[in-house]
């Protein structure tokens, strides 16, 4: 009898058939797999990026709610009353 090699052994000559239509579809699952691989990493990053932008809005809300003068005046508040008043003022001395 002649040595045949058994289907387990792998050498040199060992040779792989696969049908075409199985190579195809191999290809065209790893192109899909690697096509939704990126589109979920691309959603990922922005939603990343989307709440590290919000997370800054909210600490740049956070500083301004902080500074904020106890009584609630603003310094623009402040200067409208002294022309409030400077206008009463004027009132008065003209006699209305």
């Amino acid at each position: 009898m002649p040595n045949k090699p058994s289907p387990l052994e792998l050498g040199e000559d060992t040779g792989i058939t696969i049908p075409l239509r199985n190579l195809l579809a191999i290809i065209a699952g790893v192109a899909v797999a690697v096509i939704g691989y990126f589109g979920v990493d691309e959603r990922i990053m922005m939603l990343e990026h989307e709440q590290a932008r919000l997370s800054d809005d909210v600490n740049v809300n956070a500083t301004w709610i902080d500074e904020w003068e106890s009584d609630g005046i603003l310094p623009l508040d402040v200067e409208q009353n002294m022309r409030i008043e400077h206008l009463e003022w004027k009132l008065e001395k003209l006699g209305f």
